[in-house]
């Protein structure tokens, strides 16, 4: 089923109350805080990739070696080449120190290449993970969690993680080997010194760690606030939201609310930005200080009689000077991890989701051509479902079946449980208690790629993707051809008017379909439909708030389609239900009358009141 015939009305069985309970099971999702992301999980995002990090980290370590032969060079050069006056030692230096810096270019160019080739491929994956696995969740899950968190999760918090996925690893990899390096070499040229500015820097990883702390409060904030402005953009710039604002002279008000909550976003960003700067910039005075001292450590060495050159002392305050940099950036980095956890932690609360409704595993082979050969009867046995947190069950002891090529029409007031029947039928949720069963197979032994093949939704709520009519047409049989198309859309009546326009099957329908009326939409839609062929269908007939003149076009187009189906038929006028060889009346989630059309009128029960209703100009639901 391709999500333009998936659109169900969300005011079907059920009710707002069921579906509000329901909804408090998920309400995490809409602005909760997510536990931070375990280091080990965090890690082993990398792990399919450890063979690129190992060249990288080759290639970081090559660099920061051959990095560290200019101080030595320019050691040479101050205690040996110039006193000296040795111009080829001086020219050799010179042009070591040159060969040095294109050489760590090179590779720097390298290094950055690979890194970012890592952390973009992760980032895909990510993405792609994601995605694919809130495809699998069910229907309820939609219905209870907003489309703008969900969309925030995967632009704002996945976006977010970018630079940290991106230039993390490698930026750790490359100051640490750096920073080991230098360290290496600062002892190597003078021990005493070597101690002397080393010995305050693990109290600037201390501070470094209880700023990264504080940044991770803010940024699980910051996210929060990022998703809600993503919630009130989608919700209140869609079509519908900006057609309900301006009809309803809400405008200035939604203003207002995003205004809102975009000053607090704007605040807590600045907060962000702010949080450490003042223990950070205490770091960066003392990395600026220690120079100094090192000069006056070594001024006061010299005085005591120590053995210090001039060329050890510049070389030694260079090196100082390269690992005070790597040193800064393996703080900053630490800082950017913490922070970031928050973000790793509402991308994995995602990908942690249980998944309601899934394949068996040992499916049962059921193809469309079984189905058709043998029949598609769709037995109820006897069905119970409660939808989550409810405290009260939607559908109680359905048990009825449809023969292959018949159809059952559903009938009842609001909220007694049809909607939710067609559900059942779709596999769009599993029933509580009991099985929906398509010749005897129980939909939970087939694979959900088998349901969808086999079972075919038209509703009420028509979702057009914006593209082009064939396009959307095409969506749920991509290698439909042209000829195809043009066919089904004459058994949807609707050939003649997409003709009739100036770029014909090649029009854009605008977003969700705004530029055609209600009964062209439902023409297409059945025209998809009659594409993917399915030989059963289960109608949410959308033909309740059409006028007589489309409604009679778009009917003649349902009667098209459910020609030799079988089909389960949820009806809003008795016009569309005279002709089915079933008809049941549910109240209060069961089926209290069944029969055809003329058996329920003699009964003279809740059928027959629906029936007077209609006659008067009312809708049977």
């Amino acid at each position: 089923m391709g999500p333009g015939d998936m659109g169900f009305r969300m005011g079907g069985a059920g009710g707002g109350g069921r579906r509000g309970a329901a909804r408090q099971k998920f309400e995490p999702l809409n602005g909760e805080d997510a536990l931070p992301a375990p280091p080990r999980r965090v890690l082993a995002l990398f792990t399919p990739y450890r063979r690129m990090i190992a060249v990288v980290t080759a290639v970081i370590t090559v660099s920061a070696i051959i990095a560290l032969a200019s101080p030595f060079m320019l050691r040479a050069m101050l205690d040996h080449g110039i006193p000296d006056h040795n111009f080829p030692l001086i020219t050799w230096l010179a042009a070591g120190m040159v060969a040095v810096a294109v050489a760590t270019s090179i590779l720097g160019v390298a290094q950055t290449w690979l890194s970012n080739k890592v952390g973009q491929s992760l980032m895909h994956d990510l993405r792609v993970s994601v995605y694919t696995h809130l495809q699998r969740q069910s229907l309820g899950f939609f219905a209870r969690t907003r489309t703008g968190e969900i969309q925030s999760r995967i632009a704002n918090d996945i976006g977010g993680m970018q630079s940290v996925v991106t230039n993390t690893a490698t930026s750790i990899a490359q100051n640490a080997t750096t920073v080991v390096a230098t360290v290496f070499a600062l002892f190597f040229l003078n021990w005493q010194l070597a101690i002397f500015s080393l010995i305050i820097l693990p109290v600037f990883v201390r501070i470094a760690r209880k700023v990264g702390q504080e940044r991770r409060r803010i940024s699980g904030r910051r996210q929060r606030l990022l998703s809600e402005l993503s919630v009130q953009i989608e919700e209140s710039l869609s079509v519908s939201g900006i057609l309900l604002g301006k009809t309803t002279g809400a405008g200035k008000g939604l203003t207002r609310e995003f205004e809102a909550t975009s000053s607090e976003v704007a605040d807590v960003e600045l907060a962000s930005m702010m949080a450490g700067k003042w223990r950070m910039a205490t770091i960066s005075i003392s990395f600026a200080v220690m120079p100094a001292l090192v000069y006056w450590f070594a001024g006061f060495t010299m005085s005591r009689g120590g053995a210090i050159t001039v060329g050890t002392l510049v070389a030694f305050t260079t090196l100082q000077m390269q690992l005070f940099r790597p040193v800064m950036q393996l703080l900053n980095t630490g800082v950017e991890v913490q922070s970031s956890m928050a973000l790793f932690g509402r991308i994995f609360q995602y990908q942690d989701l249980p998944v309601e409704i899934t394949d068996p595993a040992e499916p049962v082979p059921l193809t469309r051509e079984d189905v058709r050969r043998d029949g598609a009867t769709l037995t109820f046995d006897d069905v119970g479902f409660t939808y989550p947190g409810a405290s009260a069950p939607t559908l109680t002891d359905i048990a009825l079946t449809v023969p292959g090529g018949t159809t059952l029409a559903l009938v009842g007031h609001t909220g007694s449980g049809k909607t939710t029947l067609g559900y059942l039928t779709a596999r769009l949720y599993d029933p509580t208690l009991g099985a929906v069963r398509i010749n005897g197979v129980s939909l939970r032994d087939l694979t959900l790629d088998a349901v969808a093949d086999l079972i075919g939704v038209v509703s009420q709520e028509t979702y057009l993707f914006h593209a082009t009519i064939r396009e959307n047409l095409r969506f749920t049989k991509p290698d439909a051809t042209d000829a195809e198309i043009e066919d089904a859309a004459r058994v949807a009546q609707i050939h003649e008017f997409i003709m009739g326009l100036d770029e014909g099957y090649d029009t854009l329908v605008g977003e969700r379909g705004y530029r055609f009326s209600g009964g062209e939409k439902q023409r297409i839609a059945i025209a998809r439909t009659v594409l993917r062929n399915p030989p059963i269908l289960v109608l949410d007939e959308a033909t309740s708030a059409l006028d007589n003149r489309t409604e009679s076009a778009v009917q003649q187009a349902l009667d098209s389609l459910m020609a030799g189906r079988t089909t389960v038929l949820i009806a809003h006028r008795l016009s569309t239900v005279r002709s089915a060889e079933q008809i049941a009346l549910v109240d209060h989630g069961r089926i209290v009358e069944l029969g055809d059309h003329r058996t329920l009128l003699a009964q003279d029960g809740g059928y027959a009141e629906l029936v007077r209703a209609s006659e008067q100009g009312a809708l049977i639901s």
